[in-house]
């Protein structure tokens, strides 16, 4: 099978499509698919980081003024047809996925917003919403499948084999992997202020990361804190934290399969729904919005929850209810062989 995967990352739009798109590609890999990648180079992009982990990248050109110029170029850059196209962009919809049938025969649309039309076969949500079953009931073809909720987030493979092994009063920070706002440094500043209580932190970052230099220098003078770039073990991380700070979006689902208890910052608005609702449920504490957030309150909720190990035992299980550990990836990898072979 041959498949067509299209997203981007940059600054702003932050890595989350294409990191999830990498773990379907891997796994659809691993059952002999060929996969490769259409990209455009936004600052910030990871094109470059994507072929080293072996994947064909099409680079469109730059300027691109709207949906169907997108899809006009990317007719353009492909010259054999494919079994599968996966679309996980924000900006792009019905009309890019219309006009790229006639070279793709199925179609899988991986989205979260629920905000405009989509022509698919397959439509992928792995967010927890209360009104989950209804939200894309008019935005999709009758004859669509929908693949709705945690069960079927796309996690890498090391989220199904780490165990837990926590240590006490160990923090693991990670905002993304652009952080646009810059909230890795009010929370490395809260865990200088948390010096008393011997915490340790794990700070992970992207490659993108526009503050990179400057966080190097910052962890660079903590003895208790280790930063890692663009890390691919974050599974043995989450593991070893007993809390985590850090953004919403898929990262809810990777730490949700860990048992790993959560503060958790919204940076954008797609994720605020999804955050209140595992706060309401008490699977993670949400803390508020970037825009909110200073050193002074990382530290005091930091300090207050490593001191309830109760509190944060329960959190972390409530969480883990959430995520079925013999589903997600696999099973969405099933779903779309079941639907290739129908069409």
């Amino acid at each position: 099978m041959r498949v067509l995967l299209r997203a981007d990352a940059s600054v702003s739009i932050g890595s989350g499509h294409i990191m999830r798109c990498l773990t379907l590609a891997k796994a659809l890999k691993q059952q002999g698919a060929v996969c490769d990648f259409i990209c455009r180079p936004h600052q910030g992009n990871l094109i470059t980081w994507l072929r080293s982990q072996g994947m064909k990248v099409i680079t469109l050109p730059d300027g691109i003024k709207n949906e169907l110029e997108d899809a006009q170029l990317s007719l353009a850059s492909i010259t054999e047809p494919y079994q599968l196209l996966v679309l996980d962009h924000y900006q792009l919809g019905q009309a890019y996925c219309q006009a790229l049938r006639s070279y793709c025969d199925t179609v899988l649309v991986i989205d979260d917003l629920a905000n405009r039309q989509h022509d698919c076969d397959i439509l992928l949500d792995q967010n927890l919403l209360p009104n989950a079953k209804n939200r894309y009931q008019h935005l999709v073809p009758a004859h669509c499948i929908q693949l709705l909720g945690p069960r079927y987030a796309l996690l890498r493979d090391e989220f199904y084999q780490s165990q837990s092994n926590s240590q006490p009063k160990h923090i693991l920070v990670s905002f993304g992997g652009s952080d646009e706002h810059n909230l890795t440094t009010l929370a490395i500043n809260a865990i200088e202020q948390l010096k008393p209580e011997q915490v340790t932190a794990d700070i992970v970052i992207g490659a993108n990361n526009p503050w990179r230099a400057m966080l190097q220098q910052q962890v660079a003078r903590l003895p208790n804190v280790q930063l890692h770039v663009q890390c691919n073990y974050m599974a043995s991380l989450m593991h070893r934290a007993r809390l985590m700070l850090g953004a919403g979006g898929a990262t809810h689902w990777e730490r949700c399969i860990c048992g790993l208890p959560g503060l958790v910052v919204t940076i954008a608005e797609n994720q605020q729904a999804t955050t209140a609702y595992l706060d309401e449920l008490g699977a993670c504490v949400w803390l508020g919005q970037a825009a909110e957030m200073s050193a002074k309150l990382f530290a005091e909720q930091l300090g207050y929850y490593l001191s309830q190990p109760a509190l944060l035992g329960q959190i972390g299980q409530l969480a883990k209810n959430l995520v079925p550990a013999n589903a997600g990836t696999p099973l969405v990898v099933e779903q779309i062989f079941n639907v290739v072979a129908r069409i």
